[in-house]
């Protein structure tokens, strides 16, 4: 799919929705005691309906915004949301045609690779501020809670990327 300016303008203005929403709503409501990830959730949801390589940059500049308020190295999350986009692109010629259940246990389980990978990342370089139980449980939650997310937000992310609403419909 080709991005088009007015379809960059609503998916900069769901961005910038979904970033201010996480930094000051989002914290004060928590899952079995963890943060969900709402805007790795809403990357995933957006990627799905692009190519592997919008749905990188679209990941990466989406990651780079969150960098910026993030306890953690910067370029982290970056480099995660890419990944996540790059692979939510590469499987989506196979899951647009599918119904918004498909679609948000697809979600679900690449935000639960995305939290895992975060972490393997941090471990990488040094950082432990992640058990291996913890990690369990942050990549459940995030996966649980993507579910319900991926099928209220789905419409507003067809409308974003001004695609069709009938269900056999192509997304490219």
């Amino acid at each position: 799919m080709r991005l088009e300016a007015n379809v960059v303008a609503r998916v900069g203005a769901l961005w910038v929705t979904v970033f201010l929403f996480q930094v000051s709503v989002v914290p004060h409501f928590r899952v079995a005691g963890y943060i969900i990830d709402l805007p790795l959730i809403v990357v995933a949801l957006v990627t799905l309906h692009l190519n592997a390589r919008s749905g990188s940059l679209v990941g990466f500049l989406a990651g780079l915004v969150m960098d910026l308020v993030l306890q953690t190295p910067f370029g982290m999350t970056a480099l995660t949301f890419s990944l996540l986009g790059f692979t939510a692109g590469s499987v989506s010629p196979h899951l647009t045609q599918r119904n918004a259940i498909t679609r948000a246990l697809v979600v679900a389980l690449l935000a639960a690779t995305a939290t895992t990978l975060f972490a393997s990342f941090g471990a990488v370089i040094g950082l432990e501020y992640v058990t291996r139980r913890e990690l369990g449980a942050i990549a459940l939650v995030t996966a649980v809670a993507a579910v319900p997310l991926a099928c209220v937000l789905s419409p507003l992310v067809r409308w974003t990327l001004a695609l069709r609403f009938s269900p056999i419909t192509s997304s490219r």
